[in-house]
C-alpha cells in the first residue's frame, strides 16, 4: 500500500476547475459539491486524467477556491467517501480510491446500491409521476431509520442516471422506466458488524474494553468509519456500550439487565437540533459555543461535540473570521431521530 502511494500525485484545485463558486439560496451547498466531486472523479478516471491513490486538495485549498468552509468540504468528502470513490488515511490525505479493488466494489455494490433500490421501490410503491415533487433525503431518511448521507448519495446516482432531477434543493420525477433489482447483499457496515460479533464472542467477555477503532480497521479490513458505524449496530442490540473518553467501549454481559443510556453530550445535541427546528431557518446564525454552553450550564466541550455532530449529520456548517460562527444548512424534520440509533431500553424509556 505504501508504494501505491508513493506512485501517486498531489492534484492540483487548479485542474479540478471547480467552477461551482455560485449557490441559490435555496441550494444544498454540500449536496451541489458532492454530486460535482463524485461526477470529476469518475470522468477523470475513466479518461486517464488521474489514478487510484492519487491525493486530492487539501480541504482547506479546495474551500477557499469554491467559496465555502472548510466544514462543508469535511460533509462533501464524507458522502463521497459513502460511495467509495475516496478515501482518507491519518497523515496521508484523502486520496483517489481504486474501484477495481474487491473491497471498494463490494462498498459500492451494497451501502449505495441498497439504498438505490429503496428508493426506486419507494417511488413504485407511492404511483409517483413523472415531474411530481420527491420526498426530501432528510425526510426520507427519517422514515426509514438510514443514514441521510447515504440517501444523499443514492439521490444523486438516481439524478445522474436519468431517473430524477434536480431543481435547486427539491427533486423531481423524471423518468418511470426502471426496474427494482432484488438486493440480497448486506450492507458492508453490517458484514463487518457479524465479524465484530463473532470476534467479540470468541475472544472477548463481558467488561472486557473493544480495542481503539483504528486498530480494529486494521484488523478487519475496513476503513474506521464503517468500524465506528459497526459499533453503532452493535451497541443497539446491546452487544456493546459506547463511552467516550478514556472509557471507550465495553463488552456487555448479554445476561444482566445492565443498560445503556444516552451519552450525556448527545442530550444537548437533541435539545439544539429540537431549537433549530422551532426556531431557525436554513442561513441562520446560531449562537456561540460559549452562549450554548452558558445557557445550557454545561461545558463547552460538551457543546462543541453536539454541534460538531449536527454539522457531520448536514444539519449545521462552520465559518471562521470575523463575520463566521455556525450557521443552520438544514432544518430537522424530527428531533427525535436523535435517539434512533442508541441502544435504549424499555425500562431507560419508561423513566
Amino acid at each position: 500500500m505504501d508504494m501505491d502511494f508513493k506512485n501517486g500525485r498531489r492534484i492540483t484545485v487548479a485542474e479540478m476547475a471547480p467552477h461551482i463558486h455560485g449557490f441559490l439560496p435555496s441550494e444544498n451547498k454540500v449536496e451541489k459539491i458532492s454530486h460535482w466531486l463524485t461526477n470529476w472523479i469518475i470522468f477523470s478516471l475513466e479518461i486517464g486524467k488521474i489514478k487510484p491513490y492519487d491525493l486530492l486538495p487539501s480541504k482547506s485549498h479546495l474551500a477557499y477556491h469554491i467559496g465555502v468552509s472548510e466544514g462543508t468540504i469535511q460533509n462533501v468528502f464524507r458522502i463521497v467517501e459513502d460511495s467509495g470513490y475516496i478515501e482518507s488515511k491519518q497523515r496521508i490525505g484523502t486520496y483517489i480510491k481504486n474501484i477495481h479493488d474487491q473491497s471498494c466494489i463490494e462498498k459500492l455494490t451494497s451501502k449505495r446500491q441498497l439504498a438505490i433500490e429503496i428508493v426506486k421501490k419507494y417511488i413504485v410503491e407511492n404511483k409517483y409521476q413523472i415531474d411530481e415533487e420527491f420526498i426530501s433525503a432528510r425526510k426520507l431518511a427519517d422514515q426509514l431509520g438510514m443514514s441521510n448521507s447515504t440517501l444523499r448519495t443514492a439521490y444523486n446516482f438516481l439524478s445522474t442516471n436519468g431517473i430524477l432531477k434536480q431543481k435547486g434543493q427539491y427533486y423531481y420525477i423524471n423518468s418511470l422506466d426502471f426496474r427494482v433489482e432484488k438486493i440480497q447483499t448486506e450492507t458492508l457496515v453490517e458484514k463487518v458488524a457479524l465479524k465484530l460479533k463473532k470476534y467479540i464472542k470468541e475472544e472477548l467477555k463481558p467488561g472486557d474494553k473493544l480495542p481503539a477503532n483504528n486498530i480494529l480497521s486494521k484488523n478487519f479490513d475496513a476503513s474506521v468509519k464503517t468500524i465506528h458505524d459497526a459499533i453503532k449496530l452493535l451497541a443497539k442490540e446491546e452487544i456493546l456500550y459506547v463511552r467516550r473518553g478514556r472509557y471507550g467501549t465495553i463488552v456487555l454481559d448479554q445476561n444482566s439487565n445492565s443498560s445503556s443510556e444516552l451519552y450525556f453530550y448527545e442530550k444537548y445535541e437533541h435539545k439544539i437540533k429540537q431549537l433549530i427546528s422551532e426556531k431557525y431557518n436554513v442561513g441562520d446564525k446560531l449562537p456561540s459555543i460559549k452562549e450554548f454552553s452558558k445557557e445550557y450550564k454545561v461545558s463547552e466541550k460538551t457543546i462543541k461535540k453536539a454541534l460538531d455532530n449536527l454539522a457531520e449529520d448536514g444539519y449545521l456548517a462552520f465559518s471562521r473570521g470575523r463575520y463566521g460562527g455556525t450557521f443552520v444548512l438544514d432544518i430537522p424534520t424530527d428531533s427525535s431521530q436523535a435517539y434512533k440509533w442508541l441502544a435504549i431500553t424499555p425500562e431507560y424509556m419508561n423513566n
